[in-house]
């Protein structure tokens, strides 16, 4: 048997795999906040992306910084250095930005103070906000009694939890 397919059909069947892209982008954009802001879970930070840019926005500061949505390989990498289990990382999703931190060969060489790495979907900024599902983070030890999916890292804060508001919060 054979199926012909109009010309209209092809530019639907087109679009599937960009919506389903655009989808899992708009996964990550939004407003963020804590149980320690005052008052708890007021807007701290928002991530927001057009076609393949990233941009995440520190709202306490007015701070706006270039993110990356991070690569599997980047976020294999992230959970490496927390030492959690790597394959936990794959249904996980994470946008990082700022200033990567050095490894220690990084700080042994010496560099110009502007040649310090730049957050990339395969590196690691000094921030990222993740989505880890409730069956990874079950795996986790530090975010096993999370409630929320969401969590937030920097090198001073370390791991926070986040929740992601709901858009009439915003």
């Amino acid at each position: 048997m054979t199926v012909r397919i109009g010309a209209s059909m092809w530019v639907l069947l087109s679009l599937v795999p960009v919506c389903g892209q655009a989808a899992e982008a708009d996964l990550l954009s939004g407003r963020y906040g804590h149980d320690a802001s005052e008052p708890a879970y007021q807007a701290v930070w928002e991530v927001s992306h057009q076609g393949e840019n990233w941009q995440a926005r520190n709202l306490t500061e007015q701070a706006v910084s270039t993110a990356y949505r991070l690569s599997p390989a980047g976020r294999r990498a992230f959970w490496e250095k927390m030492d959690w289990p790597s394959h936990t990382s794959d249904t996980a999703d994470c946008v990082t930005w700022g200033e990567a931190e050095p490894s220690l060969s990084d700080l042994l060489q010496e560099s110009p103070a502007d040649a310090e790495p730049k957050a990339t979907e395969d590196v690691v900024g000094g921030t990222l906000v993740c989505h880890v599902p409730a069956e990874a983070r079950k795996q986790i030890g530090w975010l096993q009694d999370s409630s929320e999916d969401w969590f937030y890292y920097d090198a001073m804060a370390g791991v926070m939890e986040v929740r992601r508001l709901p858009v009439d919060e915003r």
